[in-house]
C-alpha cells in the first residue's frame, strides 16, 4: 500500500502547519520501507488536480489523505473519483471538519484521525457521494459532494461563517454560532421548489433546506442525525419560516441532533430520504448555497446519490 498526503496550508487558518508537517515528515523518516509522500496545494482546485495525478501515476492501491477541512476533502474526492486504485484518507485540520465527525462518530472521537500512526490500521469502506449537476453558460457542470449541501438560512450562515473564520480567536464552531446570531437579525431564507424521487417535497418559502450525505454541518451542528455515509440515500430536510423566538428556542436541540425529538416538529419541518433531488429557485434565476463549505451559485440543481462511489479509510 502506498500513501500520499495532500496538505492545504490555508486550512484551519494555517494554524496546524507547525504541528502537522513535521509529524508527516517524522512518519516518512520513521517508515523507510513504506512509500509515503507529501504534496502541498497552492490555490483553488489544486487538491483535485494533485489527487487525480497521484492516483493515475500510482501502481496499485494508494491512500490519498486530504489534510484540511471539508472543502479540501471535497477537492481530493473529486480528483480520486473514478480511480479504482484510490482510497480517500482524512486528516482533519480544517475549521469545520464535519465529514470526519460522521466517519468517527461510532467512537465519538474524531481525534483518532489526527494520530498519524493510525493510518496503517484503518479499515477500508466504500462511501456514497452526492453528485451535483447544473447548467452554466449552456453547459452541464458537475461536482461531487462528500458531506452536504445547505441552502437558505443554513447556507447563508455558512457563507458568513466562511468570512468570520478569518477573524482572530474565532473557531470553526464559534464562527458558525456567531454567523447564526448575525443572520437571525435578517432571518433570510429562500423560496424553492424541491422534488424528491419525482414527488413534490416542498414548494414556497422556507428557512433552510439541507441535502446531506453526512449528519453534521457548521463545525459540529448535527442537522441530520439519521445520516449514514454508506446507505445509498440522501438526507433531505426543509424547515419552514418561523419567528426568531421560535428558532432560538429550537436551535439547541437542532444543533445536538435532537430535532426529531421536538414535540410538533412535523408542523414546521419536512424530512425524507431520497436517491435524487431537484431544487429550483423561485425568487430569481439563481440561488446561492454551500456544498461542503464551498460557495456555489446556480440555477436549477439536480442532486443524485452515487452509492459506494469511493473507497475511504475509516479509523
Amino acid at each position: 500500500m502506498k500513501y500520499a498526503f495532500i496538505v492545504n496550508p490555508a486550512s484551519g487558518q494555517g494554524k496546524h502547519d507547525a504541528d502537522l508537517i513535521p509529524h508527516i515528515e517524522e512518519l516518512i523518516a520513521g517508515n523507510p520501507n513504506r512509500d509515503i509522500k507529501m504534496f502541498f496545494t497552492r490555490g483553488e482546485k489544486d487538491a483535485t488536480v494533485l489527487a487525480d495525478l497521484i492516483a493515475k501515476e500510482a501502481e496499485g492501491d494508494i491512500v490519498v489523505f486530504a489534510c484540511g477541512g471539508d472543502g479540501t476533502i471535497q477537492e481530493v474526492a473529486n480528483g480520486l473519483y473514478g480511480h479504482d486504485n484510490a482510497i480517500l484518507g482524512v486528516i482533519p485540520v480544517g475549521s469545520g471538519n464535519d465529514l470526519v465527525r460522521e466517519l468517527g462518530k461510532k467512537k465519538h472521537n474524531e481525534a483518532e484521525y489526527l494520530k498519524l500512526l493510525n493510518i496503517f490500521d484503518g479499515i477500508i469502506h466504500k462511501m456514497d457521494l452526492i453528485k451535483m449537476s447544473w447548467i452554466e453558460d449552456g453547459e452541464e457542470k458537475t461536482r461531487y459532494i462528500t458531506n452536504g449541501i445547505n441552502i437558505g438560512f443554513d447556507g447563508n450562515t455558512a457563507i458568513l461563517a466562511h468570512d468570520l473564520k478569518r477573524l482572530p480567536l474565532v473557531s470553526g464552531t464559534g464562527s458558525y454560532l456567531l454567523a447564526v446570531a448575525r443572520n437571525l437579525a435578517a432571518k433570510k431564507g429562500q423560496k424553492l421548489r424541491i422534488t424528491a424521487d419525482g414527488k413534490n417535497f416542498h414548494t414556497g418559502e422556507l428557512l433552510l433546506a439541507t441535502a446531506a450525505n453526512g449528519g453534521f454541518c457548521g463545525g459540529g451542528v448535527r442537522s441530520c442525525p439519521n445520516a449514514d455515509l454508506f446507505d445509498g440515500l440522501i438526507e433531505l430536510l426543509a424547515i419552514k419560516d418561523m419567528t426568531r423566538r421560535k428558532f432560538v428556542s429550537l436551535f439547541p436541540k437542532y444543533k445536538a441532533g435532537k430535532i426529531f425529538q421536538i414535540k410538533g416538529i412535523e408542523d414546521f419541518a419536512s424530512y425524507t430520504q431520497a436517491k435524487n433531488i431537484l431544487i429550483e429557485p423561485m425568487l430569481g434565476p439563481t440561488m446561492k448555497f454551500v456544498g461542503d463549505g464551498e460557495i456555489f451559485e446556480t440555477g436549477a440543481l439536480r442532486i443524485d446519490v452515487v452509492p459506494r462511489a469511493l473507497r475511504v479509510l475509516v479509523i
